[in-house]
C-alpha cells in the first residue's frame, strides 16, 4: 500500500472512532514545551472537593496524571472559578510564572476591588520567550487563555498610561513584548458568548446558594475556594464555612459588577473579549466544539440527544430554540457556532495543513456535551474514558510537532 493511501486509511479509521488524528501534513519541528490546562466557570483544583475523589480534568481519574505518566509534561492551573477573564488571565500569569497577583491599578480602580491578590510560587518559573508553553482551556478557560496570550504580547495601554501618569509601578505582564505562548487550544469555549449566560446572570445567587448549602453542611465539608480575595471574599480566620458562604452569597459583586465571569460569557461580554484579543503570526490556535443535539423533524429547533448529560437538558433546549437557526446546535451550554472561533478573527476548517496566526477549527465532535470534554459526564464516564484520554494525547502529540 502506498504511503498516501495508508495515511488516508488511518485518517478514516480515526475519524470513524471519533478520536481524531490532529497531525499536520508537514511537521514544523519538535518541541517539548509543557502544556498548562486552564479550567472554566466553577472550576476547582485537584484537592478542593475532598473527600470526593474528583478532578476537574478527568472526573474520577486524572487526565493530567495519565499524560505525565506517558512523559507529556502537563500542568494544571487553578484560578478564580467566578472571576472575569481579565482577573483570571492575570491570575493565570502569576500562577504559572510566580509572584503576587497584580490586577493593574487602572483596572482595579475602575471595578472597585483591590489591586493585589494572592502570591504564588509558580508552576513553571522558567517560563519566558525561550521556554514557552502550550495553553489548553476548557469553556471559559479558552477565553482566559486567549486574553493572557494577547496581554503577554501587547501589554495594556491603559495600565501603561495610568502608571506613567501617576508614577506607579507597572506589572511586567502589562509591559507586553512577551511571545511566550506556543499554542492555544480551546474546548467548548463560548468565543462569541452563550445566551444561557444572558439568561443565567440574574440567577448567580441561586448557584452560589447551592454551593453554600452543600459546603456548609455539617455532614459534608467540601473546601471549595472562590478565590476572590481581591473582592474581600476570602474566608477569614475564625470564620465558619457557613458564615463565609453567606457573606459570599450576599455580596453585591454578583449583580453590580461586570468584572465577573457570567458577564464575560454573555454575547455582549464575549464580544468585548474579542475586541481585546488578536492573533499572532507566531502562535498556533486550535478549537474544538461538541454537539449533543439533533434538529427537530417538525421545526428549526434543536433538541438534546440521548448522549446529553441530564444536567444540561433544559439549557440545551433553551439554546435549541433561541436566536437564528445557526445558533441552535449546542453542547448543552455553548452553541457550536460560538465554540468554533471568534467571529472577529481569522479561521479555517481543519484541512490537515496547520499554520500559525489563524484558528484551526477541528471537526465538531458529535455526541459530546460540555462536560464530556473533561470526563465529568459520570453516566457515560466508563464509555468515554478511553476516548477522552486519546483525545488529549493526540492534542499534546500534535503540539509537539509545531
Amino acid at each position: 500500500m502506498k504511503k498516501k493511501q495508508l495515511y488516508g486509511v488511518i485518517v478514516g479509521i480515526c475519524l470513524f472512532l471519533g478520536i481524531g488524528l490532529f497531525q499536520p501534513e508537514k511537521a514544523h519541528g519538535e518541541n517539548k514545551d509543557p502544556h498548562v490546562f486552564v479550567h472554566g466557570l466553577v472550576g476547582f483544583g485537584p484537592d478542593e472537593l475532598k473527600p470526593f475523589p474528583i478532578t476537574y480534568w478527568g472526573g474520577f481519574s486524572s487526565v493530567l496524571s495519565d499524560l505525565n505518566n506517558k512523559g507529556y509534561n502537563s500542568m494544571e492551573a487553578v484560578i478564580s472559578p467566578f472571576g472575569s477573564n481579565w482577573d483570571r488571565a492575570v491570575e493565570l500569569y502569576y500562577y504559572i510564572k510566580g509572584g503576587t497577583v497584580d490586577y493593574g491599578e487602572a483596572h482595579s480602580k475602575q471595578h472597585g476591588h483591590a489591586r493585589y491578590g494572592r502570591t504564588y510560587a509558580g508552576l513553571y518559573p522558567q517560563w519566558d520567550g525561550q521556554s514557552k508553553i502550550h495553553l489548553i482551556g476548557h469553556s471559559q478557560g479558552g477565553q482566559t487563555s486567549r486574553l493572557l496570550e494577547t496581554l503577554l504580547r501587547e501589554g495594556s495601554q491603559e495600565e501603561q498610561a495610568y502608571a506613567a501618569a501617576n508614577g506607579i509601578e507597572l506589572s511586567e505582564l502589562f509591559q507586553g513584548n512577551k511571545n511566550w505562548v506556543h499554542s492555544v487550544t480551546t474546548l467548548g469555549t463560548p468565543h462569541n458568548g452563550t445566551r444561557i449566560a444572558d439568561i443565567a446572570k440574574p440567577l448567580i445567587s441561586d448557584l452560589i446558594y447551592g454551593l453554600a448549602a452543600t459546603t456548609g453542611s455539617s455532614s459534608i465539608n467540601i473546601p471549595y475556594d472562590f478565590k476572590m480575595d481581591h473582592w474581600g471574599l476570602r474566608q477569614q480566620a475564625g470564620e465558619s464555612k457557613k458564615a463565609y458562604m453567606k457573606r459570599v452569597l450576599e455580596s453585591n459583586v454578583w449583580n453590580n459588577s461586570q468584572d465577573v465571569a457570567l458577564h464575560d460569557l454573555t454575547v455582549a461580554g464575549a464580544n468585548s473579549i474579542n475586541q481585546m484579543t488578536n492573533l499572532s503570526e507566531d502562535v498556533y490556535y486550535f478549537s474544538f466544539a461538541g454537539d449533543a443535539t439533533y434538529k427537530s423533524g417538525v421545526s428549526n429547533n434543536y433538541l438534546p440527544s440521548i448522549t446529553m448529560s441530564p444536567l444540561f437538558t433544559i439549557p440545551s433546549m433553551v439554546l435549541g430554540k433561541t436566536g437564528t437557526t445557526e445558533w441552535r446546535a449546542n453542547d448543552g451550554l455553548v452553541p457550536v457556532i460560538s465554540a468554533k472561533a471568534p467571529f472577529t478573527q481569522k479561521s479555517k476548517s481543519a484541512d490537515n495543513l496547520v499554520e500559525p496566526g489563524v484558528w484551526y477549527v477541528e471537526p465538531v465532535i458529535k455526541g459530546w456535551d460540555h462536560i464530556d470534554f473533561i470526563g465529568q459526564d459520570y453516566l457515560q464516564a466508563p464509555i468515554l474514558r478511553t476516548k477522552v484520554r486519546s483525545f488529549y494525547e493526540n492534542i499534546v502529540l500534535r503540539n509537539y510537532t509545531l
